[in-house]
């Protein structure tokens, strides 16, 4: 939309120079477009969906004695295999840990909130979070590569030290992918996403040092989830990338959509026959 408003700036008489700029300026605008009637429907609905799959999840049909005794260790995948030279009498204190991981990726996005620039953005940064784990929730519930299409056991199935009731129920065939992983890695990748856009003057030696940093969190949560004996190493590998994908591209999205929308404003000068004036565009 353009509105033209036309300014009467001076009359002169005679032929006296005017002297004038065109100005070209973005007016001051947030970094992110987000439309919470919009958003919060569509991610509650999402967040629904994803956690009825994951209850369906976990109900999968129990494996048999007969099911554990044909398993080989050779028909798993070499880049695997360091998933079944684990220690199981250690597993539960990686999982233990792995889950304090969890946790800390999930709430690490609110301490942005301690520096007033994101607090004055609360409303769109907390939206777009809770956007953000729900995709990676809808990836982990629909995805072709997840549970909802491949039954993959989990490594501990094939220890027999394992407890007998571990190594056969239903969520034993969730090992793909890392939902541990992509929730941990959402909540880094985004926390960086947002530092990142809201310092533009960061170099990109810089920004890249941030993503590496934000990088350490998830990869650890992986390499715990496999001495846990949850997830193969690709498994993990495949929830990092589900949570870069979902942590930096929302609010990648929400900035795009902002540029889209951004309000422009132009001065224009207009001189003639002794008078001056000039022409405001803004354009929204």
């Amino acid at each position: 939309m353009k509105v033209y408003l036309l300014l009467l700036l001076a009359l002169c008489l005679g032929t006296q120079p005017v002297l004038s700029q065109v100005r070209d300026t973005v007016a001051p605008a947030k970094i992110y477009r987000v439309k919470p009637l919009l958003s919060l429907p569509v991610t509650a609905a999402g967040f629904y969906f994803s956690q009825k799959k994951l209850a369906d999840f976990r109900e999968k049909p129990s494996l048999t004695q007969a099911d554990l005794d044909r398993l080989d260790p050779n028909d798993v995948p070499g880049i695997d295999r360091w998933g079944l030279r684990q220690n199981p009498a250690k597993a539960e204190s990686y999982a233990k840990i792995s889950d304090v991981f969890f946790i800390t990726g999930q709430l690490a996005p609110f301490t942005l909130f301690a520096w007033k620039k994101y607090r004055d953005e609360w409303e769109d940064i907390t939206i777009m979070y809770l956007e953000a784990q729900m995709l990676q929730g809808m990836f982990y519930g629909y995805a072709p590569f997840g549970p909802a299409s491949i039954d993959r056991l989990r490594p501990r199935a094939y220890y027999e030290e394992t407890e007998f009731s571990l190594r056969t129920n239903g969520n034993t065939q969730n090992s793909a992918f890392s939902g541990h992983v992509s929730t941990t890695a959402t909540g880094w990748y985004f926390y960086a996403k947002i530092i990142t856009d809201h310092n533009p003057d960061l170099t990109g030696g810089q920004k890249a040092l941030i993503y590496t940093a934000a990088t350490v969190p998830g990869a650890v949560t992986g390499l715990l989830r496999v001495k846990a004996l949850k997830h193969f190493p690709t498994d993990s590998a495949i929830g990092l990338g589900v949570g870069a994908f979902s942590g930096i591209m929302v609010p990648e999205f929400h900035r795009w959509w902002e540029k889209r929308h951004r309000t422009r404003a132009m001065l224009t000068p207009l001189y003639g026959n002794g008078a001056a004036g000039a022409a405001f565009t803004l354009v929204f």
